[in-house]
């Protein structure tokens, strides 16, 4: 009779045992993953949301600046045709006001810490913008440019404005600019983008950042805060060059067909990738034909956005004012 009840209550031993084993391997593990120390892994919350009415713009007054003279910027312009839109010029208090109440960066401690190590204003004007865009999103153009049509222009069509999440261009094309230096066949502008909060490429963009600053800084054997960098490491790390590589990697994963950066060589017409939305090379590079009325002969018809006059404040030229 003994044996027998031993028998049956065999299997309820062993399922005793198999969850005792089970709660020692978990607790073992916890224990392991606390020691390792892994960063925490943040979701962000990726949704349909467009791209907010709000412009932004960066500028970092030299050291011992008290007051800002606003006639310096073109921020009247870009008020002047934006109607409902928000404007914000962004210093760095107000870097630190984000950096401080968004929940995202919060988790991740390094995010914050990389750019307060950060001295040199090339790569933090450019880390920041991404930061930006990529937690309040709406439109981000440098302090040296100028809007030559309404913000509701960009895209005429209500339909394409009501699902465009990103908003892109060219800066540089070498079928049709001088050949230079550092730069890819095609090349993206980040002077100036338009991207609702979270969107896919910006999460991206700022990992690359991250680690494109680590890998300078290690490189040179010193911290953040003491690195000297080229103007080409500048655009390899946060700039252009940098952002190219990240929207064409993603648009190269909605679209297979996209086999090199020449494949938006010369565009005349915006094209579309899901919620992405590339523009012709002009777009966010008007010169003075465009700006006084003669882009319809001048451009033969393209439409020309927004004027970049290369004066930006981390330049030694003077912005006009």
């Amino acid at each position: 009779m003994v044996t027998v009840l031993r028998l049956r209550n065999r299997p309820l031993l062993f399922s005793s045992l198999s969850v005792l084993l089970l709660i020692v391997f978990s607790l073992l593990y916890l224990n392991l993953d606390q020691l390792i120390k892994r960063p925490p892994i943040v979701q962000l919350s990726y949704t349909n949301t467009p791209i907010p009415r709000q412009i932004w713009q960066i500028f970092f007054p030299p050291a011992g600046t008290t007051t800002l003279k606003t006639s310096t910027l073109y921020a009247d312009d870009w008020i002047s045709v934006a109607p409902g839109y928000t404007y914000t010029l962004v210093t760095d208090v107000e870097a630190q006001r984000l950096l401080n109440t968004t929940p995202s960066f919060a988790q991740r401690p390094e995010i914050a810490a990389t750019y307060n190590a950060l001295t040199n204003p090339a790569l933090k004007s450019d880390f920041l913008r991404y930061l930006i865009l990529l937690s309040r999103g709406g439109i981000y153009s440098d302090v040296d440019t100028k809007p030559i049509v309404r913000l509701e222009d960009w895209l005429p069509d209500p339909e394409r404005r009501a699902t465009a999440r990103l908003i892109i261009a060219p800066e540089y094309d070498e079928t049709q600019d001088p050949n230079l230096p550092d730069m890819h066949p095609v090349q993206f502008c980040q002077w100036t983008i338009a991207a609702a909060p979270d969107h896919p490429v910006l999460e991206r963009m700022v990992e690359r950042a991250l680690t494109g600053l680590r890998d300078v800084a290690a490189r040179q054997g010193t911290s953040l805060d003491k690195v000297v960098v080229s103007g080409g490491e500048t655009v390899k790390t946060t700039g252009p060059v940098a952002w190219t590589e990240v929207v064409f990697g993603v648009l190269q994963e909605r679209d297979p067909s996209l086999t090199s950066y020449l494949d938006f060589a010369g565009i005349k017409a915006p094209r579309y990738y899901g919620d992405i939305v590339v523009l012709p090379a002009e777009s966010f590079r008007a010169d003075f034909f465009d700006e006084s009325g003669l882009g319809a002969w001048w451009r033969k018809d393209h439409r020309a956005l927004v004027r970049h006059f290369f004066r930006g404040a981390w330049r030694t030229v003077k912005l006009p004012g």
